[in-house]
This record gives structure tokens, sequence and C-alpha cells, in this order.
């Protein structure tokens, strides 16, 4: 198994799915929609907070404008009293703000980008962990394997150096493809995994 995903994990990866124009992605993984993503508990408010504000941007760009004012409001209710010190969050503030006078700001501009640790993350920089995250929820999104992005982190983590691994790499492409190459980029994961679910299996039947 791989080493269990944080809420910090969590709180980057769906930053990083937002800086590039996932907010479904990244409400889904704020939310603690997806798998591998762990659940928000009663102290981590700042996650809960930020699923709203994703949900008035999602809903907004929509044109839903009642679901839309009310997870803005929940946003503005919860992001402000959130423990955030490593989350820059007075963009995000502003723009509630913005948006709650005028909804139509979410049709003209999109939203600010997150900046975490003043860094403002995309999946293809993201460690291991949190960029799983990322490549699960966007395949649980458009229907690919999930399973094999799950066993794709499994392996990286069972090597001494996960991080590093072609499967790591693999994952960090997935998280970050356009839609024209993800298709690519699984296939080639895919066959990965399957080679080495062969391998497992060869060695299981050593043992019966």
């Amino acid at each position: 198994m791989s080493d269990d995903a944080t809420a910090g994990d969590a709180l980057i990866a769906g930053a990083a799915a937002h800086n590039v124009g996932e907010y479904d992605i990244a409400r889904a993984i704020w939310a603690g929609e997806t798998r591998l993503t762990p659940d928000i508990d009663a102290e981590d408010s700042l996650r809960g907070g930020l699923a709203a504000f994703a949900t008035a941007v999602l809903d907004g760009r929509r044109g839903n404008w009642a679901v839309a004012l009310a997870a803005a409001e929940e946003a503005e209710s919860t992001v402000p009293n959130s423990d955030s010190e490593n989350v820059d969050l007075a963009s995000v503030e502003r723009w509630l703000a913005a948006f709650r006078a005028d909804p139509e700001t979410a049709e003209r501009s999109p939203p600010p980008l997150l900046a975490v640790d003043d860094d403002q993350p995309t999946p293809g920089t993201l460690p291991l962990a949190a960029a799983a995250l990322v490549a699960v929820a966007v395949a649980t999104g458009i229907g690919d394997d999930v399973e094999i992005l799950i066993d794709a982190d499994r392996y990286a983590h069972g090597s001494d150096h996960p991080e590093s691994t072609r499967y790591a790499t693999f994952v960090r492409d997935y998280a970050d493809a356009d839609a024209g190459q993800r298709p690519i980029v699984f296939e080639r994961l895919s066959a990965m995994v399957q080679r080495e679910r062969r391998k497992e299996d060869d060695v299981s039947d050593l043992f019966d």
C-alpha cells in the first residue's frame, strides 16, 4: 500500500487543480469525495471553505446563481476563520466579495490563482502523494480505470525513491495532461501497471 495521503496533500492537490482551471477536480479533492483523499474532519474548516469556494466558481460559471451564491456565502463565513498560515486567502476573500456583489464576475474572468507556501502549484509539480490525488480525481471524473492510478501510486511507494520512479512521472503526467494527451499517457501507464501486476501474480503462484 502507498503512504496515506494527508490533509496537507489534499489541500495542495486541490490548489494545483484549481490553478489549471480544473475547478470540478479541485472541489472533489477538497470535499474528500474521491479515492485516496482523506475525509474532512471537524477541524479542517479550510478544505471545507475551499470546496464551497470551488462550488461558487463552478456554478457561477454555469449561471446557477442560487447555488453559487449560497456556496459563496458559506465560503465567506468559513475561509477567513480557517487555520491558513501557509495559504494566501486574501485573493479568495476579495473574489468572494466581488462575486456576491456582482455574480456575473464569475463569467467575465477566472478566479484568482492559489498560492500555498508562497508557491502556485500545478499538477505536474506536485509531490507524488498529492499528484496521485489529482490523478485519481481526474480518472474518476472522465471514467478511466481508477485502480490503474491507485496501483501506480502503490508501486511507486514500494521503491526506495518513490518520487523519482517512472510510475511517479506518469502519475504526474496524467494529472497534468490536457484532454488530448491524457489517453496516451494513460495507455502507457496502464501497460506498465499491467506488467507489474503480472509479476505479482507470478510470485503469488509460486507460493500457492
